[in-house]
């Protein structure tokens, strides 16, 4: 015997789906927070396979199938938004001149634009 299943085509609105991605900085640690994301109106669509059993069963089930895409799309954005990741952390930087060993570690770091490019500033402690 073999499985049955449903089969759905999915699609969602708007197109395309914006986000705004926010950088900042936190300790060392270079962050992208995501906002600015739309709930979406997610809508299944049955495919109709060459199962003519499976197919039937989508198209029975499909105001179930679109009520919980519905409502998932819904709090996409709340899902999505402010959420926080790190890309990068600002590492210390080892020398070594002339027999002269130490490193420089970072602090006091600030992202900001410098003649339309993303420009990273802050303060080092010699260690």
């Amino acid at each position: 015997m073999s499985d049955i299943g449903v089969s759905y085509d999915l699609s969602y609105a708007p197109k395309p789906v914006g986000v705004d991605i926010k950088l900042g900085i936190s300790g060392t640690k270079v962050k992208f927070t995501l906002s600015g994301v739309p709930a979406l109106a997610v809508t299944a669509t049955p495919y109709f396979s060459g199962n003519v059993l499976e197919s039937a069963l989508s198209a029975v089930a499909t105001p179930m199938a679109n009520a919980i895409t519905l409502s998932l799309g819904a709090f996409a954005g709340n899902i999505i938004n402010n959420t926080s990741f790190d890309v990068v952390d600002v590492p210390d930087l080892p020398f070594n001149i002339e027999g002269v060993s130490g490193k420089l570690s970072p602090k006091n770091l600030n992202v900001f634009e410098f003649n339309g490019q993303l420009k990273l500033a802050g303060d080092f402690d010699l260690v």
